[in-house]
Parts: structure tokens; sequence; C-alpha cells
């Protein structure tokens, strides 16, 4: 494995570690780390992955200002260029918000081309995400005057990089057609749609339907044992009782709410839970479909 590789490796591995319990502010709430994954990606293709230490930088651009990491540490790890790339593009949290874009705008023209390039990266996917998923009350106005903060941020280090500018320049053309007329936004060939798919707010909820086919007196023990057969599968899950008619018959039934994106797993849990409470069938919903997984379905 190249030296290149392995130093990517490890910036990948202490970005993910200092940033694991972040997420974006749009309302989709993507973990964090994946912006940082597509900074990476921007500078990488801008550079044709031969400025190991820029993309380096780009993963790690958000580490001191947003994860407690000092310039000292990066500089031990990663080099003396890498922490700075980092420290060109880290803003004084002190400062009030005005005066940090001030500062910021001011800056821009005096920082080397390599951080104004990783800047330009980390504005593109700060658009990107604008469109797809804004932070929640951020009417039209304040979305057009954040897109007008980036282009005199980019016009003020012009020169950085061309493809990244010019990737910039699209990214923000459409970007304020989708604002305007508040039409889906093209990511790099992609519809909006294509991509809201990917970042939909949080992940599925399965229900799951402990039918009560024997139609017996559902107990606490009868939950305890439900809530233990879930934590086979999943970290977490609510567990509810209920009242459902079926066959004609109103009877007691235990339900289980699960968030996850792994659906196998649902059928699986399911497939247990015929054995377990010795079921006909277990019902499972998600998305407004609804399905059953049969006793016999699990030999």
């Amino acid at each position: 494995m190249s030296d290149d590789i392995l130093a990517l490796s490890r910036a990948l591995v202490f970005a993910a570690e200092a940033h694991r319990n972040q997420r974006r502010k749009g309302a989709a709430q993507e973990p964090y780390v994946n912006h940082l994954i597509e900074v990476m990606d921007l500078v990488a293709r801008a550079t044709g992955g031969q400025d190991v230490e820029q993309m380096i930088a780009a993963l790690l651009h958000d580490t001191i200002e947003d994860a407690g990491v000092t310039a000292e540490d990066l500089e031990q790890r990663f080099g003396t260029r890498v922490a700075r790339m980092v420290v060109d593009n880290t803003d004084d949290m002190t400062l009030s918000k005005p005066e940090r874009k001030a500062r910021r705008l001011a800056a821009m023209p005096s920082k080397p081309a390599d951080s104004r390039a990783v800047k330009t990266a980390d504005v593109i996917s700060n658009l990107r995400a604008l469109v797809v998923s804004a932070p929640a009350g951020w009417d039209i106005e304040r979305k057009l005057g954040y897109l007008d903060g980036c282009r005199k941020l980019i016009a003020a280090g012009r020169g950085a990089n061309d493809e990244l500018e010019r990737l910039f320049e699209e990214t923000a053309a459409e970007a304020e057609r989708a604002i305007r007329d508040d039409v889906p936004m093209n990511v790099e060939g992609r519809k909006e749609a294509l991509r809201h798919l990917e970042v939909e707010i949080g992940q599925h909820v399965h229900l799951v339907y402990l039918p009560n086919t024997q139609m017996r007196w559902l107990t606490g023990a009868d939950i305890q044992k439900l809530a233990q057969e879930a934590a086979i599968f999943f970290p977490s899950a609510a567990i509810h009782e209920a009242h459902a008619t079926f066959d004609g018959t109103l009877r007691k039934i235990l339900l289980a709410r699960i968030r996850t994106d792994d659906s196998d797993a649902v059928v699986a849990f399911g497939q247990r839970l015929c054995r377990a409470f010795e079921q006909d069938f277990v019902g499972i919903e998600v998305a407004g479909r609804y399905l059953r997984v049969y006793a016999d379905d699990t030999d």
C-alpha cells in the first residue's frame, strides 16, 4: 500500500472520529463526515489526485473550528502544510457571525492558493447542501443572501484553481435557479430528487405488528420478550400495546417501531417473532406499504 493511500486512510479515520457526533445543519441531518468526504473528492478531482496533502486538508478543514483539534496536533500527525491549510480555513469562533464573515472575506485574497482551493470546494459542497436540505426556517431571501455571500467570497480568492472555480460558477447558477423557481437542483448531472432519496430526513421507520393470532391475554412478560427479541437485531425499538381488528375480531396486539434502513433485518426479525411467539404471521409496514411474514416462511 502506498504512503499516499495510508496518509489518506489515517486522515479519514481521524476526521470520522473528530466529527463522530456531528451532523449537518440541514433538515436531512446528514452525518457531517459526508460533507468532508465531498470536499475532499472535489479537491481530488480538481487536482487529478496529485496533491494528497491538499486532499487531507480538505478532509480535516473543520477539525479545529468544530472539533476542538489543535493546529499543533494536526502538524504532528499530518505535517506543516496540512495544518497551515486547515488554520487558513478556520474562523475565530469567539467573534460574532458578522465579524467572522467580514474577516473571512477580507483575508481571502492573501491566503495561499491551496487554502483558497479548499475553501472553494467547501463552499461548493455547502451550496449543494443548502438547496437540497436547507436548515429549518430558511426562506428564499435568506438562501439568496447566503448565495450572494458565497459569490463574494470566491470572487475575492480568484486564481486558486480554475476547475473548482468553474464548478463553483455552475453550482451557484444552478442553486440560484433552484432557489428562485423552487425546483429541484441538478447536482453533477443527477436531479435533486435522486439525491434527496439518499439524504431523506432520518431513517425509515418500520412498524412490526405481533398480531396475537392465538387471541391470548398479553402480559408484561410478552412486552419484555418482544423488547429482548428486538435488541438482538436493532440498537433501539419502541414497544407499544395496541388493539387491532382482523377476521372480524378485535384483539390486543403488540407493536414494535424500529428505525433502520436494513429491511432484510426487519424481515428476519419478523420471522424470528413467528417462532418465538408461535404466530401464524407477523405484519410489517414501512413507507405506507404492508406485508406479512408467515410462519411457514421461516423454515
